[in-house]
């Protein structure tokens, strides 16, 4: 029997030009993440990770708590684990978000920035879902379903004898695993997408004969007085 940890990154950059990287704070959640865990577990026996550099950044700052480093491990980047892009998707769906500063400008301008922005994103995303436009997207949400299955699946088989998985990816990805596995319907996904935390753990249990969500979304780490500033979402 075989967990995969599937790790969400720590909170990245947004709104600014180039998201793909952490924050202070989200460096501060992926170092404090894997002293809880080191404190719990043992070491992986595998560590694989999207390609994107805020999957590499947590993944290296989580595995400081086990007296590790990324090199150490030979680590498996596999770019199936990768999110989707989202900034072309809100590209998409409104002129306004052509660039990550319109972007914000647009949203600042709105009576309820945080109500506008959530609005239009779930909007983009159930535009790009769809399927009727996909040849407006870099990539359709079929050929990304097809690819996270597939590394999903490239995971487990490269590690056929390993009880310790860690993948450090994001939350598109985890989002659709679990809906797959837990059964809920696909118009729900970004619901749970949503509620996904940066640094948060989902556990996925491999039988051999069956995948099973053994958790969602864990985050005690961050639970107490003195952690709830490491509670971000994006």
């Amino acid at each position: 029997m075989a967990t995969i940890y599937l790790i969400r990154h720590g909170q990245a950059s947004f709104g600014q030009e180039n998201y793909d990287q952490l924050s202070d704070l989200g460096q501060q959640q992926a170092t404090h993440l894997g002293k809880v865990l080191g404190s719990r577990l043992p070491e992986f026996d595998a560590v694989c990770l999207g390609t994107m550099k805020r999957h590499k950044q947590t993944a290296t700052n989580c595995l400081h708590g086990f007296d590790q480093t990324l090199e150490q491990i030979e680590p498996v980047f596999d770019s199936g684990w990768n999110e989707y892009d989202h900034q072309d998707i809100l590209r998409q769906f409104r002129p306004e978000f052509i660039t990550s500063k319109s972007m914000m400008n647009y949203i600042r301008q709105q009576p309820d920035p945080k109500k506008a922005f959530e609005a239009d994103f779930n909007g983009a995303i159930n535009r790009w879902i769809a399927g009727d436009n996909d040849q407006d997207y870099t990539e359709s949400w079929a050929a990304f379903t097809s690819r996270v299955h597939q590394a999903l699946k490239n995971t487990l088989a490269n590690n056929p004898n390993k009880k310790r998985i860690a993948v450090f990816t994001s939350g598109g990805p985890i989002s659709l695993v679990s809906q797959h596995l837990l059964g809920v319907p696909q118009e729900k996904i970004m619901q749970m997408n949503w509620t996904l935390l940066n640094c948060g753990v989902t556990k996925i249990v491999s039988t051999g004969s069956r995948l099973f969500v053994a958790s969602l979304n864990e985050h005690t780490h961050f639970e107490g007085v003195n952690n709830t500033h490491f509670i971000t979402y994006t």
